[in-house]
């Protein structure tokens, strides 16, 4: 317990190694705020106050906490403030990276949903958004939920800071001008975007970056053009199995796209692959661009083994290299690292620029890393000529004695010194009969100082010798001393420090010459990132189980995607799998929209997830799991995959189906991928029928974009007898012996029966459940099958005098006030606030079809018709619909 008595709370004591994981764990994995407080009073008299304090997206004062262990780093804030023209809602994003130097902002129209601000979010990854105001605005809430989905940290601030009061003067100091440009950042077009300017300001208060001069003149202002990018949400991400969790085993590393793509050795290289997977391009040229480097390092396997094996892993960060020099805050071994990546540059380029290479790999990567050699040739020579590195192999990093007369006095003390340690060692492996430099080893780090190392075969030597006192065993042996050495030791370690101390005037001009090459460092980041990402994109698919193709994009002419052989990139690698692979071709003039029916387990999830992957592999600029591949450019990849409750923001499996699918009918185009699983589960089961016709046929005959709909619901096959590109496909599967066995491949036509009760069988039901479902099912099919007992005239008029439902207008009806719980999926849709096709699609089933359900919504409550042979069958149940058609068809 700490504190004063009756104050005190429970504590927890954490030594130095557990504290900083610790740290780690609540800022970059579970994303909370952290707060350090410190007693400046006394143990009588307690002053507990705040030191340091920290979130996910401003990690300023845990710095050197974190780097100071393994850690990648990607911080960034955004800020959002709405405003308003004359017609829409104007949301306007601020942007700001540390680590990289970024100010961005943004502006754009956006619906009630936020669904443009949600695709900005997936795609920058910030780790905390600033909002004004409180929880109190329905708008606070609903941009709260939208970037919650993406795993982003919501942090109110007051309205007052978004504005642009002091940002003149702040931005003028922040922005490093280029030469010759005006220095006044109001005069710059960013600055134009008044609200994303505001929220910008926000950031630049919360991070505090004026209070820090070593971020004066550093920053550059931008403007964030999303729209290059390929619109994913975050369904899109969460179907695709994009992004690992948090905290990822080595056995779940290919359990998500980014996690199976990333073989980088780089911490930059593992920043900038997460980005590029989340930012799918639009720009053709730039994937090309890609596409040819990877090529070029798949066909040149000696380069890419070098990269992989000797160069790239022993690149540190740089670009956390390069923050700390700007704060003054690096030490000689940082600057040695560094000097160690410029003095490997030239075995990088010699490696790279080989006969025949690629004109591009050589404009993108050689030429740049050329030019970066030149411009730290100076640095080279600088820690060349001031660093010893007779003393760099023994972990010692310190400027050559030879720059001041001092230095030289206290080296040759240290030289002395260490020969009386080099003699001492002689003696004592005479005194305990073992052979200098092989059983008995002299040895020196920075925790220790010099000390004395047997291996455990030869411990017995110091058991009961008072003369020698043990450190430490571990599994190298045993550390030890004896007096001697202890007090050689001791003196040596005097003189480190004083030399330390005596140098310091000289590391701290070194430090600020080195602080000159910061631009340049970050620009050597960003090259060798780039390097290191398509090094492993051209890993990945030279080494999988079968090696990926480069799809042919395209971005014009007719709308197509023909991919043949398409794998699941995540599956195909795992153990014991022996993946299938199938085709799918889309074609505009004809083949948009494919129904895939079939068992489950059969493999539809699958599928339609492999295209998707490989839509987004393709616009990254990656070779693709196919054996070809063809398509050309989309604008979006929206998905509705999965039955996931989210019942921390109060929704069920089929509220949460109807938000996504509703974004998906609001925002898809005809250029855009669309994939739908296992729509209208969540309801009863002809409710569901009747939402998922309404979609299909919308996506189909409205949006007509490339879309992949599997599905339960056998009935909706018959749609492609009514729209000309959609396409019925099934997962095939072989009943024998009453065995269901699955097969996995993708063939035309529609499935021609249910497995369901097969499954179960697989799944080792009780034999007493299966008799009971089968019988159940003979007598549902027995009703579903029940024929009117009239004449078919009869029947028809009926059918007829029920079309009304076709035509009714595909606006919603007026609300059903929410102040009752829902009864009906009338209330639920409206409630949800979903889009109107989706409410025209519970009575838009054609009224041929007479095995579906439409929901009439009369005048006052709501009214639901059953399928329309149950109103046959039970005409004492029948409502006012069926009574008034009756009667028109009697009086007809």
């Amino acid at each position: 317990m700490i504190g004063a008595e009756g104050k005190q709370i429970q504590s927890l004591v954490l030594n130095k190694l557990s504290f900083e994981s610790f740290v780690r764990n609540l800022l970059l994995v579970k994303q909370y705020r952290v707060e350090i407080y410190v007693n400046k009073g006394t143990s009588k008299f307690n002053d507990w106050v705040v030191e340091y304090k920290g979130s996910p997206g401003n990690l300023t004062q845990f710095e050197d906490l974190l780097f100071s262990i393994d850690v990648v780093l990607s911080s960034s804030v955004i800020a959002v403030k709405i405003g308003r023209d004359t017609k829409n809602k104007v949301v306007g994003v601020g942007f700001v990276d540390v680590s990289e130097r970024k100010l961005c902002v943004c502006e754009f129209s956006d619906d009630d949903h936020f669904s443009n601000l949600e695709a900005l979010v997936v795609q920058v990854g910030p780790k905390e958004c600033l909002l004004p105001g409180t929880n109190g605005s329905q708008e606070f809430v609903t941009i709260k939920k939208v970037v919650e989905r993406s795993g982003v940290l919501v942090t109110p601030r007051k309205k007052t800071e978004f504005s642009t009061d002091g940002l003149a003067q702040d931005l003028n100091r922040l922005i490093a001008f280029k030469k010759g440009q005006q220095e006044n950042a109001m005069a710059m077009p960013e600055t134009n975007l008044t609200t994303a300017v505001c929220a910008l300001n926000a950031i630049i208060k919360f991070l505090e970056l004026t209070t820090d001069s070593s971020n004066f003149n550093q920053f550059s202002l931008s403007t964030m053009n999303w729209s290059q990018y390929v619109h994913l949400d975050s369904a899109a991400v969460k179907a695709l199995s994009l992004i690992p969790p948090p905290v990822v085993t080595t056995s779940q590393a290919h359990h998500s796209v980014i996690g199976l793509m990333d073989r980088c050795k780089t911490p930059q290289g593992h920043r900038l692959l997460a980005q590029w997977m989340k930012q799918p391009l639009r720009d053709l040229n730039t994937i090309l661009e890609r596409q040819e480097i990877v090529r070029a390092l798949i066909d040149d396997l000696e380069a890419r083994q070098a990269l992989t094996q000797e160069h790239l892993r022993r690149i540190p960060d740089i670009q956390a290299l390069a923050r700390r020099l700007l704060k003054k805050k690096v030490t000689m071994q940082d600057l040695y690292r560094i000097y160690q990546v410029v003095k490997r540059l030239p075995q990088l380029v010699k490696c790279l620029d080989t006969p025949g290479q690629s004109a591009t790999l050589i404009n993108v990567l050689v030429d740049p890393l050329r030019e970066l050699l030149t411009d730290m040739l100076k640095f080279q020579e600088m820690i060349e000529s001031t660093i010893d590195m007779d003393l760099v192999d023994r972990g010692e990093f310190l400027v050559k004695p030879d720059f001041d007369d001092d230095l030289q006095e206290m080296r040759n003390s240290m030289n002395s010194i260490e020969d009386q340690i080099k003699k001492l060692l002689s003696r004592v492996a005479s005194d305990l009969n073992l052979e200098a430099g092989k059983t008995l080893k002299l040895e020196s780090n920075n925790q220790l100082g010099y000390f004395f190392r047997v291996t455990l075969k030869e411990e017995k030597v110091l058991r009961d010798n008072k003369n020698y006192q043990t450190l430490d065993t571990n599994k190298s042996g045993v550390r030890f001393r004896n007096s001697a050495l202890a007090d050689l030791n001791s003196d040596y370690q005097h003189h480190k420090e004083q030399y330390s101390e005596q140098q310091k005037a000289i590391v701290a001009e070194i430090i600020g010459i080195a602080a000159g090459y910061v631009s340049t460092l970050h620009h050597l980041n960003d090259v060798l990132a780039r390097l290191d990402v398509l090094t492993s994109f051209a890993e990945v698919a030279a080494t999988a189980p079968k090696p990926y193709v480069r799809p042919t994009v395209k971005s014009d002419g007719l709308r197509v995607m023909r991919l043949k052989g398409v794998r699941h990139a995540c599956l195909e690698v795992q153990d014991g799998v022996s993946f299938i692979a199938n085709d799918a071709e889309f074609r505009e003039d004809d083949q948009t929209f494919h129904i895939i029916t079939g068992p489950n387990m059969g493999g539809k999830s699958t599928y339609i997830r492999s295209v998707g992957i490989v839509a987004l592999l393709a616009q990254v600029g990656s070779f693709v799991p196919c054996d070809e591949a063809e398509m050309t450019l989309v604008d979006a990849i929206l998905a509705r995959v999965g039955a996931d409750d989210c019942q921390v923001k109060g929704m069920s499996t089929f509220m949460m189906e109807m938000v996504e699918t509703s974004a998906i009918l609001r925002k898809a185009t005809c250029h855009s991928l669309v994939i739908i699983d296992e729509l209208g589960r969540g309801t009863s089961t002809f409710e569901g029928c009747g939402l998922a016709w309404a979609i299909a046929e919308y996506l189909a005959k409205e949006v007509k974009a490339f879309c992949l709909f599997a599905t339960h619901f056998h009935e909706l096959a018959t749609l492609a007898d009514e729209v000309p590109s959609v396409v019925n496909k099934h997962v095939s599967a072989l009943i024998v012996n009453n065995t269901l066995t699955l097969l996995y491949r993708v063939r035309p036509g529609m499935c021609d029966q249910s497995y369901g009760i097969y499954v179960a069988k697989m799944a080792k039901f009780p034999a007493s459940v299966i008799q009971m479902a089968q019988e159940k099912q003979s007598e549902l099919e027995h009703y579903k099958n029940f024929d009117f007992d009239g004449t078919a005239e009869e029947r028809n008029k009926i059918i007829e005098s029920f079309s009304h439902f076709q035509n009714r207008p595909r606006e919603p009806l007026p609300l059903v006030s929410p102040s009752r719980s829902p009864r009906s999926l009338w209330d639920v849709v409206t409630m949800g606030d979903v889009h109107p096709y989706m409410v025209y699609g519970c009575y838009s089933v054609a009224a041929s079809y007479r095995d579906c359900c439409w929901t009439y919504f009369g005048e006052g409550d709501v009214e639901n018709i059953y399928p329309m042979n149950w109103y046959l069958s039970n005409p004492q149940q029948g409502g006012s619909g069926y009574r008034d058609a009756i009667a028109r068809s009697r009086s007809a």
